[in-house]
């Protein structure tokens, strides 16, 4: 039984061998960029995917690193600069690093001829989704992004279930999420000695390494955008997929913080 995660890879790994005609056999060779926690679980699912072969591997913390070229039973090139497993020969890159490094290493990925799965929110600011947009149009690259919803059985019965219209007209959508997140997922602290934080930073303003910063990306607005595009990316795209709309007339959020 594949989970969740495995759905997504299996189709994505397909998609990704766009350039490629091959075979039962074949081995897809993989660039893996961004290497932490989320890297871990797209790998193992690609593994029950089919045959691939991790090539090369970027990330600014020497751990995640040394963990992934481990992984691939030390065949695995480790770099600091992601841009270096782009001169890799490598047929996709999957890229799982803070949101706000995801456009630029998306778009330098697509110009240099690899296709690409690419972890949600694809983008950072809703700015850079016309950026993105033009690097996709302007190759013959496939960019998956990684929304697994799409190949959960339930919610794809539901949608035929919507747009079959056996439901009648839809009105209104609600969507619910009910998660508290863990305090930094029981994560060791890190070692910032092994940490390019600098690099980590990348376009975002210049600011003092924390704990809290490295590990709570999402909880800052400079590196991402807190549950509202880590989960609620998720059920807005169902929504728009259902309704085979790309805007809602009106919206309305209620919210709190509860501690």
């Amino acid at each position: 039984m594949l989970d969740r995660r495995s759905f997504i890879i299996a189709s994505g790994l397909t998609a990704l061998a766009s350039t490629r005609a091959l075979g039962a056999n074949d081995t897809l060779r993989i660039g893996v960029i961004g290497a932490g926690g989320r890297m871990r679980s797209l790998l193992d699912a690609a593994d029950k995917a089919g045959p691939n072969q991790i090539v090369a591997v970027s990330d600014v913390y020497g751990p995640h690193r040394d963990a992934v070229k481990e992984r691939s039973n030390g065949l695995a090139t480790t770099h600091l600069d992601y841009r270096e497993v782009l001169e890799k020969d490598v047929d996709a890159v999957i890229i799982a690093s803070p949101d706000h490094w995801h456009v630029r290493m998306a778009a330098d990925a697509l110009a240099a001829g690899k296709d690409v799965y690419l972890e949600k929110p694809v983008t950072h600011t809703l700015e850079e989704g016309a950026t993105l947009t033009h690097a996709v149009r302007s190759t013959k690259q496939i960019l998956q992004c990684g929304m697994q919803q799409r190949s959960w059985t339930h919610f794809r019965d539901a949608v035929d279930m919507i747009q079959g219209g056996s439901l009648g007209r839809i009105t209104q959508v609600r969507t619910y999420w009910w998660q508290n997140y863990a305090h930094s997922w029981g994560q060791k602290p890190a070692d910032p000695q092994a940490l390019d934080w600098k690099l980590w930073l990348g376009a975002a303003p210049d600011q003092p390494f924390t704990q809290e910063k490295f590990k709570n990306w999402r909880w800052f607005w400079n590196f991402g955008g807190g549950a509202m595009t880590d989960l609620f990316t998720h059920w807005i795209d169902v929504v728009h997929w259902a309704m085979k709309a790309d805007q809602p007339h009106a919206a309305q959020m209620l919210a709190d913080k509860y501690v």
